[in-house]
C-alpha cells in the first residue's frame, strides 16, 4: 500500500501525509490534493531571457562580470551582446571570425581592437574586456540610449551618428535587448 500511495502521489503531484506511511497501527489520514499554480508556458528565448547570466555567457561568465564592472556597465548587457554575437554557441566563440572580419567572443573588428581599444582580439579575455569598454563608450556617445549604442556596436558609430539605422543592426539591437531585459 505504501509503494502504491507514493507512486500515485508522484504521478498526480499530491502530498501524502506522513501518518499514512507508518506501520499497521498508523491512523489513515486523507490525501491532500494540491493544484499547481497556472503558469504561462515560456518560449525558448524567454527561458534564456529570464535565465542566469551563465546561460547567456557560458564559460566566459567570470570574464564578462570582470569586464562589465571595469567598464561600469551592466554585466547582463555585456553577456547578452556576447550571446547574440555568437548565436548562443559560446564554446566556439574564442576563434570565431565573421564574414565581415570581426573576431572573438565579442566580435570585435581588428582595427577597433588593435588601434582603438589596444587589445588582442584573439585573446578571449582581452576581447571581452575590449568589447565591454567599447560598448560603454557607445553608451556614453549616444546619451545612454541602449538601442542606439547596440545598433552602433553592430553597424558602426559613424553611420548611426549620421542617422543610419540598417535593418540588420536594428534586429541585432532588438535581440540583445530581449536577452538583456
Amino acid at each position: 500500500m505504501h509503494k502504491l500511495t507514493m507512486v500515485i502521489a508522484t504521478i498526480f503531484s499530491i502530498s501524502v501525509p506522513h501518518s499514512t506511511v507508518g506501520g499497521n497501527n498508523a491512523v489513515p489520514t486523507p490525501i491532500v490534493f494540491t493544484t499547481p499554480t497556472a503558469r504561462k508556458p515560456a518560449t525558448p528565448h524567454r527561458l534564456i531571457a529570464h535565465g542566469s547570466l551563465r546561460s547567456l555567457a557560458g564559460k566566459w561568465t567570470k570574464d564578462v562580470l570582470h569586464a562589465a564592472r571595469k567598464a561600469h556597465i551592466s554585466p547582463r548587457l555585456v553577456a547578452s551582446v556576447l550571446h547574440v554575437e555568437n548565436r548562443g554557441e559560446i564554446n566556439e566563440s574564442a576563434n570565431r571570425v565573421s564574414g565581415a572580419g570581426a573576431i572573438g567572443p565579442m566580435q570585435l573588428m581588428p582595427v577597433t581592437a588593435w588601434d582603438d581599444l589596444r587589445v588582442d582580439p584573439w585573446n578571449p579575455r582581452q576581447n571581452i574586456d575590449g568589447g565591454a569598454r567599447y560598448l560603454a563608450s557607445l553608451l556614453r556617445r549616444f546619451g545612454g540610449n541602449r538601442r542606439l549604442a547596440l545598433i552602433a556596436y553592430n553597424a558602426g558609430p559613424t553611420l548611426v551618428a549620421d542617422g543610419g539605422r540598417p535593418t540588420g543592426a536594428v534586429h541585432y539591437a532588438n535581440a540583445v535587448l530581449r536577452y538583456a531585459g
